[in-house]
């Protein structure tokens, strides 16, 4: 019994460095698009003066855009370019989504800053919380927190499960499955406290929709094995954006309109 203990325990350390020679690895080498601050406009002039769309996007480095190099190949211009097409109305979209965060960063970095008045926030975090080990108790008390402080601004929430970490292959084997495992805790803690929030949050299954892709098509996957390609960002956009446009506007039906532009307000395009 003490020996198996011994092993266990042997084991866990390995594992733990692992993923910290993983993390180190793919932060000293992660491309990242810089500020994310830009307005997509449809296509059709005639709507392109029309109010925009307020989206603010919080969250992890899959919001923050690494793995991509352009804020318009970045998962919150995604989803942007997808609510234009669709609504026929201009979105602007900031995030505010910092690489390496954590619920808790979400709850005491990025929700003091100013917001403003979203029609629509777009939340993506919990990775960190996989891979640090967050504290259970803790992170649900945060997360909690987080969708109560959104939920006092009076935008609805469009909140992104967690990833498919079967797809990271900079992560080895063994640990992978260690952290599918622990992920399936947090997203628990993430379906419990949408629950508890009593309404204005849909959680989007974006890896149950979308997992067997990531698993099976490297491509989707960018050069550092860790985070979405664009074309990974691009599917994940296509998950969240129907969200999105259900609760901007909810009666926008099918209507579509093609081909939507970006124009920049605080980067590069």
């Amino acid at each position: 019994m003490l020996f198996l203990l011994a092993v266990t325990a042997a084991a866990a350390g390995v594992s733990l460095l692992q993923l910290h020679e993983a993390r180190r690895r793919y932060r000293s080498r992660a491309n990242h698009p810089g500020v994310i601050d830009l307005t997509v406009v449809p296509q059709d002039p005639t709507l392109a003066g029309g109010k925009p769309v307020e989206l603010r996007a919080l969250g992890d480095s899959g919001m923050a855009g690494v793995g991509v190099t352009r804020p318009a190949a970045a998962l919150p211009a995604l989803i942007a370019q997808r609510v234009a097409a669709s609504t026929g109305r201009p979105v602007h979209v900031i995030s505010h989504a910092q690489a390496g965060a954590r619920t808790h960063d979400v709850l005491i970095k990025q929700l003091a800053l100013d917001l403003g008045k979203p029609d629509v926030v777009v939340l993506l975090v919990g990775t960190n919380d996989v891979t640090h080990m967050s504290r259970t108790r803790r992170l649900a008390g945060d997360t909690a927190l987080v969708l109560s402080r959104l939920h006092s601004i009076g935008a609805p929430v469009v909140m992104s499960s967690l990833p498919e970490f079967g797809a990271m292959r900079a992560v080895p084997p063994l640990l992978r499955a260690a952290l599918r495992t622990r992920a399936a805790l947090v997203g628990r803690i993430h379906r419990r406290a949408v629950l508890e929030a009593g309404g204005g949050v849909n959680l989007v299954d974006v890896r149950g929709r979308l997992g067997r892709e990531f698993l099976t098509d490297s491509s989707l996957v960018s050069w550092d094995r860790f985070h979405p390609s664009q074309a990974g960002y691009s599917r994940i956009a296509d998950v969240l954006a129907p969200a999105v446009m259900a609760v901007v506007t909810p009666d926008a039906g099918s209507r579509v309109i093609s081909n939507p532009s970006l124009v920049s307000l605080g980067g590069a395009a």
